[in-house]
This record gives structure tokens, C-alpha cells and sequence, in this order.
């Protein structure tokens, strides 16, 4: 959200500078991402939260300000409508259930034009981009009150009646941005006798919009139900400032002062009459609502104690209408804030108002559990394989666990797997199967800027073409080109050692064109972790090393050797395989006694030993 603080100043006196604003702003809630300069004003780039739909609209921002100001806010004068001289003929058709309320009225004898250069100008640091004065207005009112409103050419109206109802799925619209959509099943949508000339709470039909040629309009300031909205919003791929606010939850009360404001600025900016009565269709009345609040209990929830008098000054400051009885506080809640619903929400309020940097710094207070909490995770495992990963090279990555199908290798039929009903779009619309698609693709973006890439993934994969089959299960998968496959090998033996497991690194390693790649079920490795450790004191007495050069056929394997030397003695510690040429190995040996020093004469028994059973079972012989 954008809001110019040369607009913000029409509705509050504002003597904090911009800096203090912009921290003042992120302290109670609505993130100041950026303070942007301009030639002849400041604009604050805010980042609001989905339980703040108010905020997205200058007005809701000015009230905030005068909050944190302790000011009286200044609202836009709103005349009253002027009694109509003639009337033209509408009939309107609606079902509250899917639209709460239906706030209406006709202009005639209009002049579309070019928006005056003020108007255009507050649209453009609002990153709005100016179409004619009818639709610049609308979007002007909306961004200033918070409330979308829509004008249709009402001479476009097929026999002047209007249908509001659901779509039945497959429906042709066409919309003021030229763009041909298919309806999805419970759209709601606005129809005369012909055709569908709104998508309601969403985007304007080019068939009912308003052009050079428009002397009549019908201005409409709905209610519209947020997952209706917020579906068809999904299904479509379509997103507007419209269908924001309507999916998070409009002022149900405010489409009248909207209206009056949006008729004031037609008249100013276009000409023309009011040419009907107020169209105000609803079955109920949407008023404010009574919240009580408890002083005892915000002051053990929050855990120190406000003034009462400060409570009541906050409250007051946020049009909260507080009244104090005993200990007891009542607020009436305006239609605005529908974030504020339970006792809870009205501490939040005092909470960030007061100032969250007040409260003093504390330590927490209680017993500390002992037993471990159903959905408990043990990080150490986690950050043990990732810290081994690092030093070797690779870079921790974090993707989507959403795909589309056309990521998907040819082994695996999209059927199989788990699909997300209303994907956001076609590119996320699949549970991933495997760590490796991701993985690939981030080596493929990566290419083009470096030669040498090791990257790997801890996540989720998912298995399952249903929710009753559905398993989900952690995966530890890396791509490289920068090793080849015995330090890949190395690397999950190295793994294997610090989690205490005892398996072939080989059967998890796969070569690709791209690189070496490896796929562990994490999972299952975690299932079978052995942290504990035995300590060995430090042996009192050296170590005689020895390496020993050994030629044997080459089918023969390393690790055979080294199993077969270490069996020959127990004073042998270690055997490591030094050196490879040829038919020749060279085998670094350590030997040890943790009693006494060894002697030479020792230690050539045990060599002694060593050769001949190799000579024995592997035809190996030393070499001279």
C-alpha cells in the first residue's frame, strides 16, 4: 500500500518527521517497507497485513497516524444527495446471500474527459494509471475510503435490469481490460436481459464501461462475501485493489458515505444530475458492534500493569468509543475493523498503541516442561548434516513443494500424484514426488554463473494420489559438478558416521549428465540415529606407524584389505588406504597398545602376520 503523506495530511495533523512516521507506522503494525522521495512529496510503501483490510485505504492510514498522534482525524466533507429532477427506470434483482448489500445511484447527462491534472497525479503515487474522469474517480474513492465502487455505462443495460446471481461455470466474459475469460462454477456475476456485464467484486464488463460516448452511469458500491471473492479470484488467476479488499473483508457500513463521495466528485469533475433515488438493497442493518474488556486480564495477558486512564485514552484514540464500568471497559467496535472480534483483539489494540518497545525486558517465569510435546522436532540432527554439507562445498537451497506438470520427468505420470484442487496457477499445481526436480532446476538457472554449483535440499516430498494414500515424508537430496563420485560417497559416509548408521552410501548416489546427485529418506534416517557417543580417554603411550606397499590383482577390493589387516591383531587402531597406483596400494597402519610401549619386535610379528594371510586368501605380496 502507498500513501502519499501530502494526502495523508488532508485527514490528520502530522508532526512527527517521515523517519519517526515510517518507524511509528511499523511499531503498531503496518510494516514501513521503504520511504520513497519525490519531487513535491514523501511516499510511505507499507506492507499491510491480511487482518487490516481498513489500511488499505488513506483514510484507514490517517486514523492510525492520528492513534499514534493522539489526534482528531479530518474526514472528506460529504454532502447530502440532491433530490433528483427526473428519474430513470431500474429494476434490480439481487440475493443477499451472495450480496450482502447493493448500494446504488443514477447520473445522467455526464461528460467523460480527462481527469484534471490534481487527480491524475494522486493516482500516479498510487502507481495508478489514469483512464477518464468516471473511472479515475472511482479508483480515487476507493484508495482514499476503502470501499470499491464500480460505474457502468447505464445506457448499455439491456431492458435497465440488473441480475445478480451465480455463474454456472463455462460463462464468456469479457472484461474492461479486453482480456476473454471462462467463468468458474459460483461466480458472482451481474447480468442485464442479454448478457453478463460484471464480474462482481473483481473486474468491470467492457460491454457496460465507461467511454468518450457515455452520457449515463449507475454508480454501484457493494458488499460483496469474501470467499466467493477470494475463490473466483483464485480460480481465475485474476487479482484486483478490488478483489484485495473485498477478500479480506469490507466496511459493511460504509458504502453510503462512499457513495455521497463519489457522486460529489462526479458532479465536480463531469457535469450532470442525479437521476434516481438511493438504491440501497440489504436485508440487515450493518452496525457497530460491543466488545468488553477486562482490566485485570489484559494486565495479566500483556504482564504489566497500564494505567487505566492510558487504556481509555488508547482505546478513545482508536474510535473505539470506551466506557468504564468498575473494572469492566466496553467498546463499541466500527464496522471498519472487522479484525476486532474477541477480548483478546482488544489487548492487541492497547498493546501496539502503548508501544511494544515500553514494556520492560523480563525473563519468563514458570516450570520448564520436561516431556517433550507431541509434534516436537530435535534440530540437532537437522543442523549436524547440514554444517557437514556446507564444509564440503554445498549450498543449502529452499524451493516450492508445489510443481507444475510440465516439470515433471517422463518416469512420472502426473495421476500419481497429489494435485492441488485451485492451484494459484498451472506452474503450481502438484505435490512434489521427489527433491531431485527442484534441484535440477536451480543447477540449470545456475549455470550461466558459475562453473563449479553444489547444491542441496532438505524438504519434503510427497507420495499419494489422494488424501486416504496421502504420506508425506522428509528427503535429503544435493546435485554437484564440482565432485566427483568418491567424495559424494565420502560425504554421506561421513553422514552415516555421525548419525551412528551403518549402510552403502552407493545405492543413494545417481550420475547425471549434469553432476553427481544423491537422494537420502531422511525420514528413515532419523528413525535409526544413535547419538550416543563412548569416550575413550587419550591413550598414555604412542603409536608406531607404518605404511605398507601391497600388490595384489586389481578385482580385489580396498576395503577387503583393510577388513582383513585389521582382523590380523587387536593393537591395530587404524588402517587407511594411503596411496593407488597401478596394481599397487599403499595401506597407512597405526598400531597401538594402551598398557606399554611397543617394541619392534612387536610390531614386526603383527606385519609378519599380515602378509601372509594376505598371501593367502588374496595372492598379495609386498612390494620391494
Amino acid at each position: 500500500m502507498l500513501a502519499p503523506l501530502s494526502w495523508l495530511k488532508e485527514y490528520v495533523d502530522i508532526t512527527l518527521t517521515p523517519k519517526e512516521l515510517g518507524e511509528k507506522l511499523t511499531e503498531v503494525g503496518l510494516g514501513c517497507e521503504k520511504i520513497i522521495k519525490t519531487s513535491d512529496d514523501i511516499i510511505f510503501e507499507l506492507e499491510i497485513t491480511p487482518n487490516r483490510p481498513d489500511c488499505l485505504s488513506i483514510i484507514g492510514i490517517a486514523r492510525e497516524i492520528a492513534a499514534i498522534e493522539n489526534k482528531k482525524i479530518k474526514f472528506p466533507e460529504l454532502k447530502n444527495f440532491l433530490k433528483p429532477i427526473k428519474s430513470l427506470p431500474l429494476i434490480i434483482k439481487t440475493d443477499s446471500s451472495i450480496n450482502p448489500r447493493f448500494t446504488g445511484i443514477i447520473i445522467s447527462g455526464i461528460k467523460v474527459k480527462e481527469s484534471p491534472k490534481w487527480l491524475k497525479d494522486r493516482l500516479v503515487k498510487m502507481n495508478q494509471r489514469s483512464i477518464n474522469n468516471i473511472v479515475d474517480i472511482t479508483n480515487y474513492v476507493m484508495l482514499e475510503l476503502g470501499n470499491p465502487i464500480h460505474a457502468f455505462d447505464y445506457d448499455k443495460i439491456i431492458d435497465k435490469t440488473m441480475t445478480v446471481s451465480q455463474a454456472k461455470g463455462g460463462e464468456k466474459f469479457e472484461s474492461v481490460d479486453d482480456i476473454t475469460y471462462h467463468l468458474p462454477k459460483d461466480a458472482v456475476i451481474i447480468s442485464d436481459k442479454e448478457k453478463i456485464i460484471d464480474l462482481c467484486g473483481i473486474k468491470g464488463g467492457k460491454n457496460s464501461g465507461t467511454y468518450e460516448e457515455t452520457i449515463n452511469i449507475l454508480i454501484r458500491v457493494p458488499v460483496e462475501i469474501s470467499n466467493l471473492v477470494r475463490r473466483t479470484s483464485q480460480a481465475l488467476g485474476l487479482r484486483s485493489d478490488a478483489s484485495s479488499i473485498f477478500e479480506r473483508g469490507v466496511n459493511a457500513n460504509g458504502t453510503i458515505d462512499t457513495l455521497k463521495r463519489t457522486v460529489d466528485l462526479v458532479l465536480e469533475l463531469s457535469g450532470g444530475e442525479v437521476a434516481s433515488d438511493l438504491y440501497d438493497i440489504k436485508v440487515q442493518d450493518f452496525k457497530p458492534w460491543k466488545l468488553k474488556l477486562r482490566i485485570d486480564r489484559l494486565n495479566q495477558i500483556l504482564g504489566i500493569t497500564i494505567p487505566t486512564g492510558k487504556i481509555l485514552k488508547i482505546l478513545e484514540s482508536l474510535n473505539l468509543s470506551p466506557v468504564l464500568t468498575k473494572r469492566i471497559i466496553e467498546a463499541t467496535i466500527p464496522t471498519y475493523r472487522n479484525d476486532l472480534k474477541i477480548e483478546e483483539d482488544l489487548i492487541e489494540e492497547v498493546a501496539r498503541i502503548y508501544g511494544y518497545n515500553n514494556f520492560p525486558k523480563t525473563l519468563p517465569n514458570g516450570i520448564i516442561p520436561t516431556n517433550e510435546i507431541p509434534y516436537f522436532k530435535d534440530y540437532r540432527a537437522d543442523e549436524k548434516v547440514k554444517n557437514i554439507l556446507k564444509a564440503d562445498g554445498f549450498s543449502e537451497i529452499y524451493t516450492y513443494s508445489l510443481i507444475g506438470e510440465k516439470d515433471l520427468p517422463k518416469e512420472i505420470n502426473s495421476q500419481d500424484l497429489l494435485r492441488v484442487d485451485n492451484p494459484v496457477s498451472r506452474d503450481f499445481e502438484y505435490l512434489r514426488p521427489t527433491l531431485k526436480i527442484n534441484l535440477l532446476k536451480a543447477f540449470s538457472q545456475n549455470k550461466s554463473n558459475f562453473e563449479k554449483i553444489s547444491l542441496f535440499e532438505m524438504g519434503k516430498i510427497y507420495y499419494g494420489k489422494n488424501l486416504d494414500e496421502a504420506k508425506e515424508i522428509y528427503f535429503l537430496s544435493g546435485i554437484t559438478n564440482s565432485k566427483n563420485y568418491f567424495e559424494v560417497k565420502g560425504i554421506i559416509e561421513t553422514i552415516f558416521e555421525n548419525f551412528g548408521i551403518k549402510d552403502n552410501p552407493t545405492k543413494y548416489i545417481e550420475i547425471l549428465d549434469e553432476g553427481i546427485f544423491f537422494e537420502l529418506n531422511y525420514s528413515e534416517i532419523l528413525k535409526n540415529v544413535n547419538f550416543n557417543k563412548t569416550f575413550k580417554p587419550l591413550p598414555k603411550y604412542p603409536p608406531v606407524l607404518e605404511d605398507l606397499s601391497i600388490i595384489t590383482g586389481e578385482e580385489i577390493k580396498t576395503a577387503d584389505l583393510i577388513s582383513e589387516i585389521k582382523n590380523q591383531s587387536s593393537l591395530i587402531a587404524n588402517v587407511s588406504l594411503l596411496d593407488q597406483f597401478e596394481n599397487s596400494r599403499t595401506f597407512h597402519i597405526i598400531y597401538q597398545d594402551k598398557n606399554k610401549n611397543l617394541t619392534g619386535e612387536e610390531v614386526a610379528k603383527i606385519r609378519e602376520k599380515i602378509l601372509h594371510k594376505l598371501k593367502e586368501k588374496f595372492s598379495a605380496a609386498l612390494k620391494e
